[in-house]
């Protein structure tokens, strides 16, 4: 569920199939000389987004949002640092690390208020049963997203109540709040993979627009590396935002925070949206039609938050890719995962508990029965407006043969025949894996932002 890195869904989507994309862009007409690509591993190679595949908890699997750094007016879960989906594995056993330590005022740590007095910043642990804790770390983080990134999707509160209470075997997850006489004015989750990775923590920090620029950032990020660094990780992965040509501006203050204190931009990412309303469905069709004509030998198989048990080995092999297939930046230190079909069905029970939705695709080549090609999309609890893009991949033996056309745009129609009036679906892609770039494009989706992955190495 959650991979190393950026936002709720997040999880970046890999699909170099230079030849479905090539048809694709010539469909739309819109990128010219990429039409004449021939190398079907793409520009370059890839991980996930967001430093583990763009995983999507980071939003996909782990339910919360991108992993991004926020002290300053930078926005939750984008543009701050970020967080990659599920961070990778924490060094053995939960009860062989550290425990948190208790709540306390940390005295080392003081603020300035708006007017000039200094303040201790209390960090809490977040305790699920606080129900007035809980109410203000919410309220804090819809007001960063509000700020940042203007009609972007709130937390759902449903949502992250129950994040709190249930999270993958193959993660462990620290959450602490800032509190400065009696206010919640920031916060941050620190992720931990338990079964891969455990070199690796996934940071997501946010401070609220009214308290930022008086330390209360700092402080956070200080109190999350020494907690990574408790628990022996030596790399910490976030993210920051920047604007793009023809979207709405964001806040990228945050870029200049992470600068400030060591971390290092190591990959890109174009956050892209797809308003379903804007979509023209009899476009669809005809790129659908036109995609199996390229697939002859191969069948569809859909289901919903439980996968087909002859499908689960496949899925397990399939998610495994997302952290070597997908483009990804050199400096990025993010390492094959360790997924099984235990991981699959954890993931399923996990998210089936939190009341999220699942939809999911694969394409299954007949005469091997081999899984081809896999994606997925998750709608939060409460959430009414928005989905994330969870994993598409499509296997290199099987690219070719337009199958991520095919589940892209499968999978749409089963979201619109289980949530009508749901408008937007969020994805986010190496900036350049032109291929599954032409892929979303061609069938709605539209820049939004940029997300840029930074990275520290801990002394």
């Amino acid at each position: 569920m959650a991979r190393p890195t950026k936002k709720f869904w997040r999880q970046p989507e890999f699909l170099l199939d230079t030849a479905e994309a090539v048809g694709n862009i010539a469909d739309t007409q819109r990128h010219g000389d990429e039409a004449n690509s021939t190398d079907p591993q793409g520009p370059e190679r890839s991980p996930w987004r967001r430093g583990i595949p763009n995983r999507g908890e980071c939003r996909a699997v782990w339910g919360g949002r991108p992993a991004h750094l926020c002290p300053r007016p930078t926005s939750v879960g984008r543009g701050h640092f970020f967080f990659p989906r599920e961070p990778p594995g924490a060094a053995g056993p939960l009860a062989a690390r550290p425990a948190a330590p208790p709540n306390s005022i940390a005295r080392d740590a003081r603020v300035r208020d708006g007017t000039g007095n200094m303040s201790d910043i209390e960090m809490l642990p977040i305790d699920p049963l606080d129900a007035d804790l809980v109410s203000a770390w919410i309220a804090m983080q819809n007001a960063a997203v509000a700020h940042d990134m203007p009609g972007d999707e709130t937390v759902s509160p449903a949502h992250q109540r129950l994040r709190l209470l249930l999270h993958p075997a193959s993660v462990a997850v620290e959450r602490y709040a800032a509190r400065v006489d009696g206010l919640v004015v920031g916060g941050y989750e620190l992720v931990l993979f338990l079964k891969d990775n455990q070199h690796l923590a996934n940071l997501e920090l946010q401070v609220h627009p009214e308290h930022r620029r008086r330390g209360v950032g700092s402080a956070l990020l200080a109190h999350a590396e020494a907690r990574a660094a408790a628990h022996g990780r030596d790399t910490v992965l976030t993210g920051v935002i920047d604007s793009v040509d023809g979207a709405a501006p964001v806040d990228h203050s945050g870029q200049a925070f992470a600068a400030a204190r060591g971390y290092k931009n190591v990959d890109n990412e174009i956050h892209r949206r797809n308003d379903l309303f804007a979509v023209e469905d009899d476009d669809l069709a005809r790129l659908y039609v036109e995609a199996w004509e390229k697939a002859a030998g191969y069948e569809l198989v859909q289901w919903v938050n439980h996968a087909p048990e002859d499908l689960v080995e496949g899925i397990a092999a399939m998610r495994a890719r997302m952290y070597t297939d997908p483009p990804m930046g050199e400096e990025l230190d993010i390492r094959p995962a360790v997924y099984d079909a235990e991981r699959v069905r954890d993931e399923e029970r996990v998210r089936a508990d939190r009341g999220e939705l699942q939809l999911a695709a694969a394409v299954r080549h007949v005469e091997s029965g081999e899984i081809a090609g896999l994606t997925d999309l998750l709608v939060w609890p409460g959430q009414e407006d928005h989905a994330g893009q969870n994993d598409t991949i499509v296997d290199p033996a099987h690219r070719g043969h337009r199958l991520g056309t095919i589940l892209k745009i499968a999978n749409q129609r089963l979201l619109r025949s289980y949530r009508p009036r749901l408008r937007y679906v969020h994805t986010w892609n190496a900036e350049v894996n032109s291929h599954m770039i032409a892929i979303n494009e061609a069938v709605g989706y539209r820049p939004l932002c940029r997300d840029i992955d930074v990275q520290k190495k801990l002394a």
